[in-house]
């Protein structure tokens, strides 16, 4: 039987193969959680900036405490380092001891200053570990059907506890204390023109052991410790707001869902 070429396009028109497909329901619940992300990323991001603006005043708190304290540590050092070098100490004749005691002092400036200056980066408050990508686990690849932001979100919560942790002020694995520890540094060629005989070479810098090796050398009053505190519970507050929309501390902001 012949059908008429109307006819016949009507009936393809009503076939399943030509009709629109329909949402599945995982696409949809997709789609809706999207949605929901969507509209709360607006005052995440807002969160972010307020979580990144605390991290840095708390820095900038800890910067202001640091300064005196550092000058008077790496003094002490040095009085420390005349005393087990006592030998050498006492040999010094008056002018010899006041150039040493004078090239010391500009020597701990210079020191200082440098640490100070390096230390008022953003970026050093912002992201303070030495190795933050150390214990990430690798992850298996995800189906191209799978939304970018979705896999992000699962990479999130697979990670677990593998995420490093920033600890204690004196723990070598924070750029902070690194960079104070390089603060002895300067004083290495004016001790070695005087004399004194270097030891091992230290963490950041410093051949004498002038620099503080722990928190409690270089603060017995504790100020620092209650600002690294301070400053560590807003630090990681960023981090875990940031985990949430996979932002970069830094200042760059992953691309999120769009809707």
């Amino acid at each position: 039987m012949n059908i008429h070429p109307q006819a016949r396009a009507g009936r393809a028109s009503r076939s399943p193969e030509c009709t629109p497909e329909t949402p599945e329901r995982g696409d949809l619940q997709a789609r809706t959680a999207q949605a929901r992300l969507c509209a709360v990323s607006g005052g995440t991001f807002a969160a972010l900036d307020d979580a990144r603006a605390a991290a840095l005043a708390e820095g900038a708190r800890f910067l202001e405490e640091l300064e005196p304290i550092l000058r008077e540590s790496l003094r002490v050092g040095f009085e420390r380092l005349c005393i087990g070098q006592a030998d050498r100490a006492m040999r010094l004749e008056a002018p010899a001891r006041a150039a040493l005691e004078d090239a010391v002092d500009r020597a701990i400036h210079a020191g200082v200053n440098h640490v100070l200056e390096r230390l008022r980066s953003p970026e050093v408050w912002l992201a303070p570990l030495t190795a933050p990508g150390l214990s990430a686990r690798e992850h298996p690849g995800w189906s191209v059907s799978v939304p970018e932001w979705v896999t992000r979100m699962l990479r999130r919560r697979a990670r677990g506890s593998d995420r490093p942790s920033l600890g204690a002020l004196d723990e070598p694995t924070n750029r902070i204390w690194v960079a104070v520890s390089s603060a002895a540094t300067p004083l290495d060629p004016v001790l070695q023109e005087f004399g004194f005989r270097a030891g091992r070479r230290k963490l950041g810098g410093g051949s004498f052991g002038v620099q503080a090796t722990h928190l409690p050398q270089l603060d017995p009053s504790g100020t620092l410790r209650r600002c690294w505190k301070r400053y560590r519970a807003a630090y990681e507050r960023l981090i875990a707001l940031r985990e949430d929309l996979d932002y970069d501390p830094g200042g760059g902001r992953a691309a999120g869902p769009t809707g």
